[in-house]
């Protein structure tokens, strides 16, 4: 049992662990050759020449669905003389919405190697 624990507690502490985060998985391919950036992340979102360079911009989206719902309230009917009655009644329900976060990557390439990345969005942690 005493050697269960710690094993126990180092699992525990592990499953909490995070990796880089997509910025600094982006800027870890500053250096590299440019075929090591296709092979790694795939074809392009987008890609332009100008003046001598190469700008290779991948975006990355994720969405998430934010239910909508109803809204109940006591609605009063009736007089201030003879008493007031009433019950809930239900608003119309809210539409759903959806909440999207992106980032987009753009690399700068020159002679087949990435010199640099720019980041752009909100989701560029």
């Amino acid at each position: 049992m005493k050697k269960i624990l710690p094993l126990l507690m180092l699992l525990s502490v592990a499953g909490c662990a995070r990796g880089p985060g997509y910025r600094a998985q982006m800027t870890a391919f500053v250096g590299a050759p440019e075929t090591r950036l296709v092979q790694d992340l795939g074809v392009p979102d987008k890609q332009i020449s100008l003046n001598g360079y190469e700008y290779l911009a991948y975006v990355r989206a994720r969405g998430q669905l934010v239910p909508g719902g109803g809204m109940a309230f006591y609605q009063p009917w009736g007089g201030p003389y003879w008493g007031g009655y009433g019950g809930p009644v239900l608003v119309e329900p809210m539409p759903q919405d959806m909440m999207v976060w992106r980032c987009e990557a753009t690399f700068a390439v020159q002679n087949g190697k990435v010199l640099g990345v720019t980041f752009r969005g909100d989701d560029c942690q």
